[in-house]
């Protein structure tokens, strides 16, 4: 008789099997891992922030380029002038700078003279051209500014002569003298050193201007009568009020003479007549001008002269004055006196 196998005993029963652990791939990494294995990451970040950065630069750039235009003046541009009117020591300009870059500065009568006559020698004999024309001299040659002996040399004779109020018969004390036809002559009276003949020789004034329009607007602020010699040498310009440049006319013989018994200041420094003949709007290039002024002006300029160092105008040699204009009223000191040696 076969027996049945005895059933399982539920404790003896092997354990069932664990379902195994199985790994897929290796595990998920965190961002900064994944990214940074060769600092892609913060290169990364850096250009693009380094991009913005630069491209709103030139945007900002560009915006502000478009706002400003034609607004945007460039450097300022100014003419230069070597040379010019006036003497008070300033210095010329530096790699600083100077306080007025538009100045026309002066030099010694002698320097501005050898700007039209380039040797002392040409001077001496301008001074000697001019004394051989006008009345003698008691008491010795006539004493001649150099800017003045250049400013003549530019001149014809006839017109010489007829400024310096030669023509007509030596004049008596202040009163003018007799013409050959016996009609009244145009010469400035007397023949002394106190003449405005004379004066106006020795007599330098000095400017301290910065154009053409700042020196016309000084010389009408002294009421002064302008002449510019036209290059044929035969005729001249007058110009009887600055604020009325349009009412030019040829001077006569007769203006002439009446000019030639006002004091009388001349320049033939180029920068400086140019820019005196463009503000004018002078339709030619002069080489020289004149300006006269009224007889008050003379007074003034005589008291200086005598008290500056109590010589006697015999005594004097050359006599430059500073003429400075301030609120459309003018002052005059001495700058310098030469006596005769």
């Amino acid at each position: 008789m076969s027996t049945a196998p005895p059933a399982p005993n539920p404790k003896n029963a092997p354990t069932a099997a664990k379902k195994p652990f199985v790994v897929e791939g290796l595990p998920e990494e965190e961002f900064w891992e994944r990214y940074n294995q060769r600092l892609e990451f913060p290169l990364a970040a850096v250009a693009t922030v380094l991009v913005h950065v630069i491209v709103g630069v030139v945007l900002v750039y560009g915006i502000l380029q478009l706002m400003a235009g034609d607004n945007n003046p460039g450097p300022k541009v100014q003419l230069v002038a070597v040379g010019g009117l006036d003497d008070d020591g300033d210095g010329s300009a530096g790699s600083g700078g100077a306080p007025d870059p538009d100045l026309i500065r002066d030099v010694s009568p002698l320097t501005a003279a050898k700007s039209v006559l380039p040797t002392t020698a040409a001077i001496d004999q301008a001074k000697e051209n001019v004394r051989t024309i006008v009345l003698e001299d008691p008491n010795g040659k006539i004493p001649i500014a150099a800017p003045n002996a250049a400013a003549y040399s530019q001149l014809n004779e006839d017109l010489r002569k007829k400024l310096l109020g030669v023509g007509g018969q030596k004049g008596e004390g202040n009163q003018p003298g007799k013409g050959s036809d016996g009609s009244v002559g145009a010469g400035p009276g007397g023949t002394g050193a106190d003449s405005t003949q004379r004066r106006g020789l020795r007599w330098v004034l000095r400017f301290k201007v910065s154009n053409g329009r700042d020196y016309l607007a000084q010389l009408e602020a002294m009421d002064a009568e302008l002449l510019f010699p036209m290059p044929t040498g035969k005729d001249s310009i007058l110009i009887k009020k600055i604020s009325n440049p349009g009412a030019q006319k040829v001077a006569s013989d007769t203006d002439l003479r009446g000019l030639a018994n006002k004091i009388q200041f001349s320049d033939s420094r180029r920068d400086a007549v140019q820019g005196v003949a463009g503000a004018l709007g002078l339709d030619f290039t002069p080489k020289t001008f004149f300006a006269f002024f009224p007889k008050d002006i003379e007074e003034k300029l005589a008291r200086l002269e005598t008290g500056f160092r109590n010589r006697r105008t015999e005594d004097i040699e050359e006599t430059i004055f500073r003429v400075t204009i301030r609120g459309g009223s003018y002052e005059f000191v001495v700058d310098e006196q030469v006596a005769k040696k």
